[in-house]
């Protein structure tokens, strides 16, 4: 971890790797999270488009496939390297400091974007970070990926052509600001490498 974007420890930050997704997310979820070492020091934040009306199985799904551990947030958990925090439903979630909050929409429904607010929220609250943008339909994250890119982070993003639902990586490429667009396996490799 000798990249300075990645390891903020004059702040004391844990580094985060925040993960958006939507549409054939789940899929491309459980396929990075089978391939990502468990000991690279991240504190990785999945952010997903939820139905408010019923709970998420995400956390367990994720579980699954790793043996980090994965908590569905709740309050505002301190963020530890080597786990996973999933957005619970009907929740948006903000980074302070070193810590993930939960906090109700600040948008009514159906003009939530809670990938570009968590990303947004790192950029303005710490300025570090790697942002991995994966399968989903519509452009949740292209506004964050730019914040993120301006702030000093680093953007990855799945190829479109491997997504099940192409539009949110597209549409975080078409900023101009992603450094490094792969399917899966590859973005895996260089999560390792930053």
């Amino acid at each position: 971890m000798a990249n300075k974007t990645l390891n903020p420890a004059a702040k004391g930050f844990v580094p985060i790797c925040a993960i958006g997704a939507s549409a054939g997310g789940i899929t491309a979820l459980r396929k990075l999270f089978r391939q990502l070492p468990e000991d690279l020091g991240l504190a990785y934040v999945v952010i997903v488009h939820l139905s408010p009306e019923h709970p998420s199985a995400l956390a367990e799904i994720l579980a699954a496939c790793t043996s980090m551990d994965v908590h569905q947030v709740i309050d505002t958990p301190e963020l530890r390297p080597n786990c996973i925090y999933v957005i619970p439903p009907d929740r948006e979630l903000v980074i302070e400091g070193d810590a993930v909050n939960a906090r109700e929409f600040i948008e009514p429904r159906g003009k939530r974007a809670p990938v570009d607010v968590f990303f947004r929220s790192i950029a303005t609250a710490r300025g570090d970070g790697l942002a991995l943008v994966l399968s989903g339909a519509g452009g949740d994250g292209s506004n964050g990926v730019r914040a993120i890119q301006e702030a000093g982070g680093v953007v990855f993003a799945q190829e479109p052509a491997e997504a099940d639902f192409p539009a949110m990586p597209q549409n975080a490429i078409a900023t101009g600001v992603v450094s490094f667009i792969a399917p899966i396996s590859r973005l895996a490799e260089r999560i390792v490498e930053v």
